[in-house]
C-alpha cells in the first residue's frame, strides 16, 4: 500500500498503520534552503520540489500546497504584505464597499494560478504514490481574510448581524467552489479548507452564520474528492444552550477533521465516532519550544498516537503547522514523530 492509498484508507476505517501526515509549510522551505515569502510562496515549482524533498526525507505520506490564507482574498483585491515571516494582508476591503467590487476572474490572478500549478506539478511528479492536498479557505475564514476578523465581529452589533455575515459568505462561496474545482482538475486528491478563526465566534454564531455554507462547500467538493477541515484553536466549546462546537464542525460532513492541541482527543473520538476521520492534535507548543526536553516531546507524540489510534480513522499530525525554528530542533522532533508513528502506529 503506497502513501496515497494509506492516507485515503484511513479516512474510511482502519488502515494498515497510521498515516504520517504532519502539516509542513515553512519547514519545507527552510530545509530546501529557500526564502519562504519570495520563493516558496511565489514559485510553484520551488514549492513542489521542497514538499517532495521534505516528504521523501521524513517519509511523509502527503504533500500539500498551503502557504497562507490570502490567495482568494488577493483575487478579490486584498494587497499582500511580504515583509513578515509569512504573507499577510497589507490592508483589508471595506464591508460597505463589497457590493461594488467586481467578482474576480480567478484565472487572471497569479497567486491563484501559482497554487493550481503547484498542485499540477505535484500530481505529475508524485501523484501516483503520494497524496496531493490542495487548499482553500473555509467560508468564515475567507471573509475574515477579506475584511479582518475584528471588522467581521463588529457586524454582530447590529440586530440583523446574521444576515450581514451570511450575505458576505454567500458572495464568496462560488469563488471558493471554483478555486477548489481548479485544484481538483489539476490533480488534488484531497482539498484542505482552513478555518483559523471559528473558535473565536463560538457555537451559536457558527451555527447561525457559517454551518450551512460550509456544508454546501464541502458537499460540492466531496462529489469529487474528500475534504480536510483544518480548524485552529479550542473548538471543544459547549455553550449554555448545549450547542457543541465539536459536534457542529463534525456535522459539516468533512471527511477529515484536523484538530488543534486544545481539543481532548479521546473525547473527540468518542463524540465523533465514525462520522469523520481525525487528524492532528500533538501540542505545537511542546514541539516548538526549546524549554521542553526530548522526553517531553516523545511523551506528547506518544500520547497523541495512543489516543488517536483506536478503531482507526486517524492520521498523525501536530495540532497545526509543524514548528520550523530552530531548524535543528524542528527536524529532530519531526524525526522523533516519524519513528514513533512507525513503532506505535501499526494495527
Amino acid at each position: 500500500m503506497n502513501s496515497l492509498e494509506l492516507t485515503l484508507s484511513a479516512i474510511y476505517g482502519i488502515p494498515e498503520k497510521i498515516p504520517f501526515n504532519p502539516f509542513i509549510m515553512h519547514l519545507a522551505a527552510t530545509l530546501f534552503g529557500v526564502d519562504y515569502n519570495h520563493k516558496y510562496c511565489q514559485n510553484p515549482g520551488i514549492l513542489a520540489e521542497a514538499q517532495i524533498r521534505c516528504a521523501d526525507f521524513f517519509d511523509i505520506d502527503h504533500v500539500n500546497v498551503s502557504t497562507d490564507a490570502y490567495r482568494e482574498a488577493n483575487a478579490w483585491g486584498v494587497e499582500i504584505d511580504w515583509s513578515s515571516h509569512t504573507p499577510v494582508a497589507k490592508s483589508y476591503l471595506k464591508v460597505s464597499e463589497f457590493d461594488s467590487i467586481e467578482t474576480p476572474n480567478l484565472l487572471s490572478n497569479q497567486r491563484i494560478l501559482n497554487r493550481v500549478n503547484a498542485v499540477k506539478i505535484l500530481s505529475e511528479k508524485v501523484g501516483g504514490e503520494q497524496c496531493v492536498v490542495g487548499w482553500i479557505e473555509a467560508p468564515f475564514a475567507e471573509i475574515c481574510c477579506l475584511f479582518d476578523l475584528v471588522n467581521v465581529l463588529k457586524l454582530c452589533r447590529y440586530d440583523d448581524w446574521d444576515k450581514k455575515i451570511t450575505s458576505l459568505i454567500d458572495r464568496v462561496l462560488p469563488i471558493q467552489k471554483e478555486f477548489a474545482k481548479l485544484q481538483i482538475e489539476a490533480g488534488a486528491h484531497i482539498i484542505g479548507a482552513g478555518d483559523s478563526a471559528i473558535s473565536q465566534i463560538g457555537p451559536f454564531r457558527y451555527e447561525k452564520c457559517c454551518l450551512s455554507a460550509t456544508k454546501d462547500l464541502f458537499n460540492f467538493i466531496q462529489k469529487d474528492i474528500p475534504v480536510l477541515y483544518h480548524i485552529c484553536g479550542d473548538n471543544g466549546t459547549i455553550d449554555k444552550e448545549g450547542r457543541d462546537m465539536l459536534q457542529l464542525v463534525s456535522s459539516t460532513g468533512a471527511a477529515i477533521l484536523d484538530l488543534d492541541y486544545q481539543i481532548n482527543l479521546k473525547l473527540a473520538k468518542e463524540k465523533i465516532g465514525n462520522k469523520n476521520c481525525i487528524k492532528g492534535n500533538t501540542n505545537t507548543q511542546i514541539l516548538g519550544s526549546q524549554t521542553y526536553s526530548i522526553n517531553d516531546v516523545s511523551s506528547e507524540i506518544e500520547r497523541t498516537i495512543e489516543l488517536g489510534k483506536p478503531h482507526g480513522m486517524y492520521q498523525y499530525a501536530a495540532g497545526c503547522e509543524w514548528p520550523w525554528e530552530p531548524i535543528s530542533m524542528a527536524s529532530r522532533n519531526l524525526g522523533i514523530a516519524r519513528t514513533l508513528v512507525e513503532k506505535l502506529g501499526k494495527y
